[in-house]
């Protein structure tokens, strides 16, 4: 049997196990793409918006005395109105990022019970 015979197996061997190392990585989420990775840090960045928003409405219903109930769809726009009033408008920017006041309104939603 000469070299080339013996190592042909081998050589088999690890690409086909790359090839199924690689599907198991991706499958299982132990790989992540780039887009995945911006998708994932922007939801933690508006979810961590969002609570800073949530937490100064809570405050200011708390020192004003408003006790009224935010859950429900009727008070959708006393939600919207009170995340919109207390979203944090980062430096550059003219208004407060959509997404952080639709989280902002259902964290107040959640809140409210």
């Amino acid at each position: 049997m000469t070299n080339k015979e013996m190592i042909k197996p081998f050589s088999w061997g690890v690409v086909l196990g790359g090839i199924a190392v690689m599907a198991a990585g991706f499958g299982a989420g132990w790989v992540v793409t780039s887009g995945t990775n911006a998708k994932e840090v922007k939801a933690a960045w508006v979810d961590g918006q969002a609570a800073i928003c949530s937490s100064l409405a809570q405050a200011h219903r708390t020192a004003s005395g408003d006790s009224a109930d935010l859950t429900g769809y009727q008070a959708r726009d006393a939600r919207d109105k009170l995340a919109t009033s207390f979203a944090v408008v980062l430096p550059g920017k003219d208004t407060a990022d959509p997404g952080v006041i639709r989280a902002c309104s259902d964290m107040l939603s959640k809140r409210s019970t």
